[in-house]
């Protein structure tokens, strides 16, 4: 016997204590599958349909055992753009979305060049390819899964000047051939207590060695790729700001600029090739 909508309401309610924002990620998830917003707000008796019931069912159980909302929704929003998204690509932060506003902060030329290192979901390289049709844009990632996910989102949102290449970081770029490089690389130690909060999200996206390989691996080959005066930007820990700059100085790289997050907590890097 199928249940109605209130006590699948009910069945939230009971799990609240635990998981405190279900209520909010229900009637979100609820709405995704097309009930409507009286229904929800009202958690009235509603019959569920068969297929929509096994929904829900589904929804419960993935969400008590901790996978995020949106691997279960496979959507994320990042800077008013929906992408899609599932375990082999990282959830897109709210605080990466600053990448992508400094990068047009920039005064760089109409037709620049650009590559994303790490591109994962492809949301930093497809916001700036819609937000910038001129500009011409090459992400990169080491992992294949990650770039089929890449490849989704590029066909969902057809930019025309962005292109998708397998590879390790930019071994891939001609010598002072782009204008600017942008990477949120993987940066947590295998040790790192965070890692337990995001168990369900790919390590290799998040994970390297010391914390900061990343960067050193990267910083190394950007100054090679990057035209004089180029830059290059980060998104880095909360705490690994004094490190990243360390990197990008002992790189060759000057001026070098900081960013606080929403939080007031430091999060960006840039800095220019001279």
């Amino acid at each position: 016997m199928s249940l109605s909508l209130s006590s699948y309401f009910e069945q939230a309610r009971k799990n609240a204590s635990n998981h405190v924002n279900i209520l909010r990620d229900f009637r979100y998830f609820l709405s995704s599958i097309g009930i409507v917003k009286s229904s929800i707000v009202l958690e009235d008796d509603l019959v569920l349909s068969k297929v929509k019931e096994e929904a829900v069912k589904d929804f419960f159980f993935k969400y008590l055992i901790g996978i995020p909302l949106d691997y279960i929704l496979n959507e994320s929003s990042f800077f008013g753009y929906s992408f899609y998204v599932d375990k082999r690509v990282l959830i897109p932060r709210p605080e990466t979305e600053l990448l992508v506003e400094e990068i047009l902060s920039f005064s760089l030329e109409e037709n620049a060049k650009i590559i994303e290192v790490g591109t994962g979901s492809g949301c930093i390289a497809i916001s700036l390819a819609l937000l910038k049709p001129n500009f011409k844009i090459i992400a990169s990632d080491i992992s294949s899964s990650a770039l089929e996910v890449a490849l989704l989102n590029l066909k969902k949102h057809k930019p025309n000047n962005l292109l998708l290449v397998y590879s390790d970081w930019l071994t891939y770029a001609k010598p002072s051939s782009i204008d600017l490089v942008v990477s949120n690389p993987p940066y947590l130690k295998l040790t790192d207590p965070h890692l337990s909060e995001l168990s369900n999200e790919p390590v290799q996206a998040l994970v390297s060695p010391g914390g900061t390989k990343s960067f050193f691996d990267i910083s190394n080959q950007a100054m090679i790729a990057l035209k004089p005066g180029g830059i290059i930007i980060y998104e880095h820990g909360c705490f690994q700001q004094n490190e990243v700059v360390g990197v990008l100085k002992e790189s060759g790289f000057s001026n070098i600029q900081t960013i606080k997050d929403f939080q007031g907590l430091d999060r960006i890097v840039y800095g220019y090739k001279c």
